[in-house]
């Protein structure tokens, strides 16, 4: 009888859902105009900090979470990128995820939120990889809002009888999987605060490596439509479509060990209360249609002297990454960068230079205490080779380095990314305000034509 009742649910939901225009799917929309509601909300997700455990040890190989390869049953696109070993003795490396709801009734996973790619990806209940079985599985029977997806190119298309259907193959930085196509109510919230129909890689099977040991079920994109299989399957633009969002925007902020809190994604909003100024420093993306959050870089600097890293016309490509743990890029632009530290295990941090990423007119600068991490008396930079191919690469990877000095918004309707020196407990210096810290780590050249509104809603 439940079941029965159930499956009669699932129908009034859906045949809803048809009045509203969801099964008629537009590409680059959600929902028609006409049944978008408003206005939309913000809503901060908070990701806290896996636990130390003896298996992260082998995810030092582990640093990246960036999709190198896609690939469906009738085309593929893949390449594979090699990535260097950090120090098999060094800090573990730090694994953040927060929640996210599938279903109707809701069902919770722990997910990474990566910048670095576009697509959910969960564990299906089908999957029999023990990597899968670690994890939570997503159960898509159990869901009222459910739905198989035949084919990519026509979201539409009925199941064919026989059971065939398209699958598609993912190549996630060390790790590969294959999967089914889904689409369900996704949720960002607990409380059905920010949720949309979405579609999902759901996995049938998966590498043990890294999947196994990661402390998340799941990855969920938070890059730019280019880098979603279809746009059907980005969270974020689905969200925007329907009007959810306060603000079609996402701010990023790291937290270090000693602020006493977890790190945060706010979505539809930012809170200038995690920033040491007021003032924020804006970037266009050069290339959106690429899908990921990324600039152009012009050069590097070590105590403000030019490294002639880049190229003289284009620079280098670099990509803002939630989903890397590390600052990692090219060999021959990391072992150029690292040859500057002279860095034994033994080190002393105050005679660490400061390490600056320019972008035209201005530089954003790191601390030492920003790239290397200490245990006890030794010290491990943080930089590591990442050899990506074309068409992604050669590309730089700003993680969690980077993203707990600064402050980061993503920017989706301007397409543009601002960045300001992120406020945290620890004083850069001893005595140095977070105004003071600010100024010193982003000096900003003059009449750059997006340096520093006073307003980032600007």
């Amino acid at each position: 009888m439940r079941l029965i009742l159930f499956l009669l649910l699932r129908q009034l939901l859906w045949a809803d859902a048809l009045n509203l225009g969801i099964d008629a799917w537009p590409r680059g929309s959600a929902a028609p105009p006409s049944h978008r509601p408003g206005p939309g909300k913000p809503l901060v997700v908070k990701l806290r900090r896996a636990p130390a455990g003896e298996h992260r040890s082998r995810l030092r190989r582990r640093p990246s979470l960036m999709q190198l390869g896609i690939g469906t049953s009738t085309s593929n696109s893949f390449a594979t990128a090699t990535q260097g070993t950090a120090n098999s003795r060094g800090p573990l490396p730090e694994l953040l995820y927060g929640s996210l709801y599938v279903g109707l009734p809701p069902q919770e996973f722990k997910v990474a939120f990566d910048t670095g790619s576009g697509n959910l990806v969960l564990p299906s209940r089908e999957c029999m990889s023990l990597s899968c079985r670690s994890h939570s599985t997503y159960n898509s029977e159990m869901s009222a809002m459910s739905r198989d997806i035949a084919r990519i190119d026509d979201l539409n298309a009925s199941m064919p009888l026989d059971g065939s259907r398209e699958t598609v193959r993912l190549l996630v930085g060390a790790g590969h999987l294959r999967g089914v196509l889904k689409s369900d109510r996704v949720c960002l919230g607990a409380r059905d605060n920010l949720c949309a129909q979405t579609g999902i890689i759901a996995a049938t099977e998966m590498s043990d490596f890294p999947f196994e040991l990661l402390p998340y079920d799941g990855i969920l994109g938070l890059g730019l439509p280019g880098s979603s299989l279809d746009l059907h399957f980005n969270l974020v633009g689905n969200l925007a479509g329907l009007g959810t969002l306060a603000l079609d925007r996402f701010a990023v902020w790291l937290a270090e060990e000693g602020d006493g809190e977890d790190s945060e994604i706010q979505f539809g909003t930012t809170d200038v209360s995690r920033m040491g100024s007021p003032k924020m420093l804006w970037k266009r993306l050069p290339r959106p249609a690429s899908g990921l959050w990324e600039l152009d870089l012009t050069d590097m600097e070590v105590n403000g002297h030019r490294l002639n890293a880049c190229d003289e016309k284009t620079g280098c490509r670099v990509a803002f990454d939630t989903g890397t743990s590390v600052i990692g890029g090219p060999s021959d632009f990391i072992t150029a960068i690292v040859s500057q530290l002279n860095l034994g295990e033994e080190c002393d941090i105050d005679s660490l230079p400061t390490i600056g990423f320019v972008f035209g007119l201005s530089v954003l600068n790191l601390d030492p205490l920003d790239y290397v991490r200490q245990e006890g008396a030794k010290c491990y930079h943080q930089f590591m080779k990442i050899d990506v191919p074309p068409p992604k690469g050669p590309i730089i990877l700003l993680g969690s380095p980077f993203l707990k000095r600064y402050y980061t918004v993503f920017d989706r309707v301007t397409l543009r990314m601002g960045f300001a020196v992120a406020r945290h407990k620890r004083e850069a210096r001893p005595g140095e305000t977070s105004e003071q810290t600010a100024a010193r780590l982003m000096p900003q050249g003059s009449g750059e034509e997006e340096t520093a509104p006073e307003s980032i809603d600007a």
